[in-house]
């Protein structure tokens, strides 16, 4: 019985660590994961706001219109969603640009937000970009394969690329 209690303790000392670096694996995956997620909701925030702008501004074109519905209908997939946005501000800064009376302040005001929107847009996306580089970094490393082990939500994220045409 004696011989028995060393090698139980260092067994249950094992078990002990090891389940300590799972958690820890895990704790900082949903860590990265949620990072990422707060730089897209950066992100979606001056989506809503050009949105917003297109949206109450009177003459939109039927081109704008329907980039308007394709990006509302794609709110539920992230690649979708980046995809639209991609399309939306095309088509928002090639109706605007250059067709803004020079006397009428309001139009010029509206292209300004409208340009801005887009310029902190894109300001967010770098950030998000670095965030899912991070995040895939993790996944592919050791501390990632044993969160992916033991974790759906990061075996899910693992599959496709992250980044803004990837969905998440």
């Amino acid at each position: 019985m004696k011989k028995l209690v060393i090698p139980g303790a260092l067994v249950s000392m094992l078990v002990l660590l090891s389940g300590a670096f799972v958690l820890d694996c895990l704790r900082y995956a949903a860590s990265v994961r949620q990072r990422v997620a707060l730089a897209d909701d950066e992100m979606r925030k001056y989506e809503q706001r050009l949105v917003g702008m297109l949206a109450a501004g009177q003459g939109t074109s039927p081109e704008l219109q329907a980039a308007l519905s394709a990006y509302n209908e794609a709110a539920g997939s992230m690649q979708n969603r980046h995809a639209a946005y991609r399309k939306l501000a095309t088509l928002a800064l090639s109706s605007t640009s250059g067709k803004a009376d020079p006397n009428d302040t309001l139009a010029r005001k509206r292209m300004d937000d409208i340009a801005g929107a887009i310029n902190r847009r894109d300001v967010a996306e770098k950030q998000y970009e670095i965030e899912a580089a991070e995040y895939k970094k993790f996944l592919d490393g050791f501390m990632g394969n044993v969160a992916k082990t033991f974790s759906s939500q990061a075996r899910a994220d693992a599959r496709p690329v992250l980044s803004a045409e990837a969905p998440m």
